[in-house]
């Protein structure tokens, strides 16, 4: 109503379903909203569930992307002044696709996107795995392996599930400043605080070894996926 944005509606006719392009128009004619400053206002206002926590549209700024998502019968929705596009619908599996899968073969590509499907589910399922196996499932691990573990976790207060709420947390505030900071200083004190801290923990005893090897590897395979 106050910033008169201009909004486009990108499809390729005859590929896109047109039963999807007149739901998006209709979605977005439904709109009310005073002013437009970027496609991400849209994202929440034309979704399916508006409570749920998992996107259902993707943002790129990546041309090659957006061809390829309308050569798939996709929507993509562009806003005057925003370098965002927005891609309807999408499915958690295209989630997976990097841009580079479609300049490749498709063996090397089909593999690549195996291995983000597989650092997906170490990024979820890693840390529960972790102290679900120390807790209550002991006859899992190895004898030499379970030995080392309880030696790391000796004089550790915490229990495991609090550790590994307690460096999940760490980690994920040292991420976000890296992200706040400027672009010359953010990696650097976020790689340098992970480090000291880290190392800082594990001689006060707040935290063990493992624990924090099962969080780093968590986060290397969460910027993977």
């Amino acid at each position: 109503r106050i910033s008169k944005t201009d909004i486009v509606i990108c499809y390729i006719e005859n590929i896109a379903p047109a039963v999807l392009v007149e739901e998006v128009k209709a979605r977005l004619a439904r709109i009310d909203i005073d002013a437009v400053f970027d496609t991400g206002y849209l994202a929440e206002l034309i979704a399916d569930h508006k409570w749920t926590l998992f996107t259902q549209t993707q943002h790129t700024e990546k041309p090659d992307r957006v061809c390829g998502h309308l050569m798939e019968g996709k929507v993509c929705i562009l806003a005057d002044g925003s370098p965002m596009a927005l891609v309807a619908p999408i499915s958690f599996p295209e989630y997976m696709i990097s841009p580079e899968d479609y300049y490749m073969h498709f063996i090397p590509a089909s593999l690549f996107r195996m291995l983000r499907f597989f650092a997906f589910i170490i990024a979820l399922l890693l840390p529960s795995l972790y102290v679900a196996l120390i807790s209550f499932h002991h006859e899992m691990i190895p004898t030499p392996l379970l030995l080392t573990i309880a030696a790391t976790r000796q004089n550790v207060p915490f229990p495991a599930f609090l550790e590994a709420l307690l460096m999940e947390t760490t980690f994920e505030l040292l991420r976000e400043a890296g992200l706040r900071l400027p672009r010359a200083v953010g990696p650097a004190v976020s790689i340098v605080g992970a480090l000291i801290i880290g190392d800082a923990a594990v001689r006060a005893g707040l935290v063990s070894t493992p624990m924090v090897v099962i969080v780093a590897f968590t986060g290397i395979a969460s910027f993977v996926s």
